[in-house]
């Protein structure tokens, strides 16, 4: 991974077969999200009501939000790239998978390591770590750090039709300015992590564990694509073109809450349409919102004790907590025309204790164990829609709890034979309350009322409290419990020492909860059942072989898996309100391959990867059909990469390194909007390096994306009937180099 300037847990996606990772929802600002997606199947959004489909954990601690899981690859020792359901060790929310990332210990002897970095935009990146014993052989200690800083790709620049006109930025509630700034898709961050471990005796240590990240950016970058802004398309920007042209129905567009005032007939309004789009992914005449802003923090201690030789407890005790602010004008408009901005809070408690044992000759190996897991929060969503005809305001809290109890266990029949077996308990509860307003009741003025003058009865009938207008959320507070048992259970074969067959069946389980945004009123208005949804579930059979052969100077993996996924959860449009559903069922079949090798001064690595994913099933209403894509699963992905590394004595070595990565089309929505898909994607990336004393000093040169593709990563497609009016989309960075200078001791 640093041979290959890898840096993010989001890059080893390209590396790994059937594994999608993105680092953006489709209507959020942040680069932050982590959009996993192993298999098919993970989570694309990053709302608190939506669980992920891939857990990450660092250092043995769960990290429960996607907002905030873009984690730096600090200091690292190891990633390891789980597939299919791991509900049994790793629990709930881990139906695709997991990312298992273990950072260095502190060494017993000083050392550090350092390197800089310098590249295209500006980019400046700075690493360190330094290992400092303070008590020989007892009191451990170990600080690391990143900062990154680099300019945007992105230019935000005049609309040359601006001169003379007005809008209303400033005026609205939003999660931070909306001054628009200059540039997106930059990078300013800063990690810190450090650890203290105290080895009390040889049966008994403690490690604690410390990290911070800091994020202060823009916006990630949005291309607008197409608008729909025609008097007799019904969508949002067809009302604000007939408000803006005295038009429209009155009630549509007296005086905005929060604005409190009209456009009605202004003559210094622009009207929406293709002159806004460039015609360049790299330039945008978006304004309002663009930031990026995070602050997360956590602690944990670990605690290892051995009983006797054949058994164990560790204890893994945490905090974490998260402060987010991010928003994007997403319809690169100069003025707020679907701009949306959003904060987020949340604090989580962990406690896991295991006991690791073996027993008859340690052919019976066994981790046993209780978990608890808590966490409270609170998510607002802040859109500004068609220059405040929509003004939504949601304030969302939260609270989950869960309980587990584990057991997994592998038994050695003979010296060839294996089987494991496993399973976990798991109790949740949830707690959700919901407090969505639109600041300017467009949802009235769309069935004729006007929220600036009495309303009728009937008007009343249609609010969750009849004495406020802008009130859409059904009141109250929500409570669901969700109970699930998963298995694991397999066989392995060793047809030689280094050939292991092995058959597998495992299952797992994404919770449930409830659809937080609406921009709409329900019918009858308090019935929140209309907005609660259950747990996914997925089952998967899978066999494989995994080798070392050429007398270890090959290593060969390969898998095929049958994945049976009910009860989808899919994040649906209906209107301009995202919507949960339990859609239906889905059938996903795959293959892969992993070859890595070493043959004297060069080295190989290859990956192949296929899955058929689709829908067998979806419930009556879904606005797709049976014969759409799964999202972010593309069919076939593969990578081909070299490495030669060549000694030229006295401690010196120089290597050069090439790979390919290739995915096929993909969609990052489920509808599979035709402006979105991503089509087929080759990416090449290469470096050299020099390194000198025994590599304690080394020098890199790296281009990623050397023939600089560009393709669609995500978007927002609001193109449909009563939808906003628009199609955005991002593209992927363009090419870039970097020069990096490492030195350690």
């Amino acid at each position: 991974m640093q041979r290959r300037g890898l840096g993010k847990i989001s890059q080893v996606a390209a590396f790994t077969p059937n594994v999608e990772i993105k680092t953006s929802a489709a209507f959020a600002g942040s680069s932050q999200i982590l959009a996993a997606s192993i298999r098919g199947i993970g989570q694309n959004d990053f709302s608190f009501n939506l669980e992920p489909g891939v857990g990450v954990y660092i250092d043995g601690v769960y990290f429960a939000r996607s907002l905030g899981a873009v984690v730096d690859l600090l200091d690292l020792q190891q990633m390891e790239v789980l597939k299919g359901p791991q509900g049994t060790l790793f629990g709930r929310n881990t139906i695709g998978g997991a990312l298992n990332i273990t950072t260095r210990a502190p060494d017993k002897n000083f050392r550090y390591g350092f390197d800089a970095t310098v590249g295209s935009f500006s980019r400046t990146d700075v690493r360190g770590s330094v290992d400092l014993p303070l008590v020989a052989d007892k009191l451990l200690s170990q600080v690391s750090f990143s900062v990154k800083k680099r300019d945007g790709y992105q230019r935000q620049i005049a609309f040359p039709g601006a001169a003379g006109t007005v809008n209303d930025l400033g005026s609205y509630v939003t999660a931070g300015n909306q001054s628009g700034g200059t540039t997106r898709g930059d990078e300013n961050q800063v990690n810190l992590r450090g650890k203290l471990k105290w080895i009390v005796n040889p049966d008994l240590n403690v490690l604690l564990e410390g990290d911070y990240t800091h994020v202060d950016q823009g916006a990630r970058p949005i291309t607008l694509i197409k608008t729909f802004g025609g008097g007799s398309d019904g969508t949002l920007f067809s009302a604000y073109n007939g408000c803006v042209a005295g038009a429209a129905p009155a009630f549509l567009c007296s005086k905005r809450g929060t604005v409190g005032t009209s456009f009605y007939g202004a003559t210094n309004r622009l009207f929406i349409s293709d002159a806004f789009v460039t015609g360049n992914i790299d330039t945008t005449y978006a304004r309002g919102s663009n930031y990026d802003k995070l602050k997360t923090w956590g602690g944990s201690a670990t605690v290892d004790w051995t009983l006797s030789p054949n058994a164990a407890i560790k204890s893994i005790s945490a905090y974490r907590e998260l402060h987010s602010s991010f928003g994007s004008e997403n319809a690169g408009t100069p003025f707020g025309a679907g701009d949306a901005s959003f904060t987020m809070n949340q604090a989580q408690t962990s406690q896991e204790i295991q006991l690791i044992s073996s027993a008859f000759d340690n052919r019976l190996k066994s981790v046993a164990g209780l978990y608890y897991f808590n966490e409270t929060g609170n998510l607002t969503d802040m859109p500004v829609l068609g220059e405040g005809l929509v003004q939504i305001y949601g304030r969302n809290y939260f609270r989950n709890d869960a309980y587990a109890a584990f057991a997994h266990e592998h038994f050695d029949v003979t010296d060839r034979l294996g089987v494991t077996f496993g399973v976990r308990y798991t109790k949740e509860n949830k707690r959700f309350e919901g407090q969505q307003k639109d600041l300017n009741s467009f949802f009235l003025r769309s069935r004729g009322y006007d929220p600036n003058l009495p309303l009728p009865v009937a008007a009343k009938a249609l609010l969750p409290d009849p004495s406020d207008p802008t009130r859409i959320f059904p009141l109250g507070v929500n409570r669901q419990s969700f109970s699930n048992a998963s298995i694991k259970a397999g066989l392995e074969y060793k047809l030689a020492p280094a050939i292991m067959t092995y058959y597998s069946y495992s299952q797992g389980f994404k919770s449930g909860g409830w659809t937080a945004r609406l921009t709409d009123v329900i019918s009858p208005p308090n019935d929140i059942s209309q907005l609660t949804f259950k747990p996914e579930k997925a089952q998967t059979h899978e066999i494989g072989l995994k080798s070392t052969l050429l007398g270890r100077k090959l290593r060969l993996n390969i898998a095929a898996f049958n994945t049976d996924y009910t009860d989808i959860q899919v994040t649906q449009f209906v209107g301009i309100s995202p919507v949960i559903k339990n859609a239906g069922k889905a059938l996903i079949r795959g293959a892969e391959a992993e070859a890595q090798g070493q043959f004297g001064e060069f080295s190989i690595n290859a990956s192949l990867g296929y899955m058929d994913a689709h829908y067998t099933y979806l419930a009556p209403g879904v606005t797709y059909s049976v014969q759409s894509a799964l999202v972010n699963t593309p069919k076939w992905s593969a990578t081909l990469g070299g490495l030669w590394h060549h000694e030229l004595g006295d401690g010196k070595a120089i290597s050069t390194n090439l790979d390919y990565t290739y995915k096929s089309n993909s969609h990052p929505d489920a509808e599979n909007s035709p402006y979105l898909q991503s089509g087929n994607v080759g990416l090449l990336n290469g470096s050299i390096s020099y390194t000198a004393k025994d590599d304690r000093v080394g020098l890199t040169f790296g281009v990623q994306n050397m023939t600089d593709k560009r393709y669609v990563t995500g978007g927002f497609d609001q193109s449909g009937l009563g939808q906003i009016g628009f199609v955005s989309a991002t593209y992927s960075p363009p090419r870039q180099w970097y020069l990096t200078l490492r030195v350690k001791g």
